[in-house]
């Protein structure tokens, strides 16, 4: 199928070689040298028909970077227009709090990996040695069970005997206190009475001074030291008259009544109950410590410990990539286009409400073309088929390739997409292109270049063919154009000469030169 756009500009170009031909129609007839032209012959090839649409370029990726930790901008390293491969340093942001983060996480991580070494070097005997410990433990209990049974109930009845003899022995002593202090007191009151008689006589003598004052006040204080003592024998012989309570001979009745209740209660019963116990509880223990050892619980604590160290290797690696987020690198290889910020602002996660990026980075090493057609002309394409692009500038046979054709139509149009190779950097964003889409193709056509075939109207055209040395018109059919070449329906010769320029100046019949390759 010939494209409509093409053959209309062809045709207005053939429009003006015709006026051309037409006007110099008589010079050429006059001229009586031959005319010197350069000729082609027609040849076979694949004719490959395609469709052309306008459309733009546009980046195939444009990337707004935000900072990775809220803070503080201390450096900017880029500028606008400035080209940036994947992670390049942009910008840095403070990191005081994420520099904190990863000397806590190199601590704990110190902590863990020196509890793996002890662990390592001393779980396995720490364990063993409880087992020792659990056996000795068995061996004592065991060892006091066999002595308990043997001496518990002669040690409780001693301790009976004991208390009995004790109580004894505190009656017997608050016996001999009462007489001592009866006799204290008779002695006191004997001493009392002959300091009396004595004071009564010497009072009459001082009061007829037949002593003196020294001798009376000695006699005198005799007294009061005999009144004193008597009173203090009274106090004593009190404390033991009949019902009066003693201490000693109280706590020793009480431990008497203890000693007998536990003899009465079989208690070295409750003694054996109790070491029998401990030796249940000496034997679980063994039999824990056994598995324990058996098991190589050991090796579980290390694989703990270990785990520990993994745990904390994690937190240190978050750590660093947290701190590492305060460097806000390129996510793609591409040009700044826009600064959004400077140094000293406060930069925000692109999560926050009120953040705004850093700066934004457009891809270039790879455009996207962007055009519209028709959609009975989309379902001639794939995803994955070739284009050929052109732009405005000149540059052409740029290949495309189509990677998203829109499922939705607007204005009876579909939007499509194709990635475009710009290893060179030499396409811009926003130029304006023409993409050409293949729509057919068929092989071993009859081809001629363009610019041999004139008067192309309704199918038809007129060439020059070279016959001895002459040109002769032929008339010819034509079909479609393609990348300057035109099929020829017409049958020719093979090895038919074919004028290919200079066709202005010709006439049927006109002698020619052909021009030297």
């Amino acid at each position: 199928m010939i494209n409509k756009h093409i053959i209309k500009t062809q045709l207005s170009w053939l429009f003006v070689i015709i006026c051309c031909f037409s006007t110099n129609t008589g010079i050429a007839q006059n001229a009586t040298s031959p005319v010197t032209v350069s000729v082609t012959t027609p040849r076979r090839g694949t004719f490959v028909s395609a469709k052309d649409y306008t459309g733009h370029l546009q980046p195939n990726a444009e990337v707004k970077v935000f900072a990775n930790v809220s803070g503080k901008l201390v450096s900017i390293n880029a500028k606008v227009g400035q080209s940036v491969t994947k992670d390049a340093v942009l910008a840095q942001s403070s990191a005081k709090e994420a520099s904190l983060a990863v000397i806590r996480a190199e601590s704990a991580l110190s902590r863990a990996a020196s509890q793996l070494t002890t662990t390592e070097a001393s779980a396995q005997a720490r364990i063993e040695s409880e087992l020792a410990v659990a056996q000795e433990a068995l061996m004592a209990a065991q060892g006091k069970l066999v002595e308990t049974k043997s001496l518990a109930e002669i040690r409780i009845r001693n301790q009976l005997t004991q208390a009995e003899t004790a109580y004894q022995a505190a009656l017997a002593t608050i016996e001999r206190s009462k007489i001592n202090a009866a006799q204290a007191l008779e002695r006191a009151k004997v001493e009392l009475d002959k300091n009396k008689l004595e004071f009564e006589r010497n009072k009459t003598l001082h009061e007829k001074q037949h002593i003196s004052d020294s001798n009376f006040e000695g006699v005198e204080q005799r007294l009061k030291v005999s009144q004193t003592r008597y009173e203090e024998a009274v106090v004593t012989a009190e404390q033991f008259k009949e019902g009066a309570i003693h201490p000693s001979v109280e706590k020793a009745k009480a431990d008497l009544a203890v000693a007998q209740k536990v003899v009465e209660s079989r208690g070295w019963e409750r003694e054996i109950a109790s070491a029998e116990s401990k030796v249940t509880q000496a034997q679980a223990s063994l039999n824990t410590a056994q598995k324990l050892v058996e098991a190589k619980s050991w090796e579980h604590e290390i694989s703990i410990a270990r785990a520990a160290v993994t745990q904390a290797n994690e937190q240190l690696k978050l750590a660093r990539e947290q701190l590492s987020d305060a460097t806000i690198k390129s996510p793609i290889d591409g040009v700044i286009t826009t600064q959004h910020q400077n140094i000293g602002d406060h930069a925000l996660l692109a999560s926050s409400p009120t953040g705004k990026p850093v700066f934004t980075v457009v891809a270039v090493d790879v455009l996207k073309a962007v055009w519209n057609m028709p959609i009975g002309d989309a379902r001639r394409i794939n995803n994955g088929d070739l284009v050929l692009i052109s732009t405005d500038a000149g540059i052409r046979n740029i290949v495309g390739t189509v990677t998203f054709i829109s499922p939705t139509v607007s204005d009876n149009t579909v939007l499509v997409h194709a990635t475009v190779p710009n290893s060179k950097n030499s396409l811009k964003p926003g130029t304006a292109i023409t993409v050409s889409i293949k729509t057919g193709e068929r092989k071993n056509v009859q081809l001629l270049p363009l610019h041999s075939v004139l008067n192309i109207q309704n199918g038809s055209g007129t060439i020059f063919v070279v016959e001895g040395n002459v040109a002769r018109t032929k008339q010819v059919n034509v079909g479609g154009v393609y990348s300057g070449e035109i099929e020829v329906t017409s049958q020719l010769t093979r090895g038919t000469r074919v004028v290919s320029d200079e066709q202005h100046r010709l006439t049927d019949g006109m002698p020619i030169t052909i021009a030297s390759d």
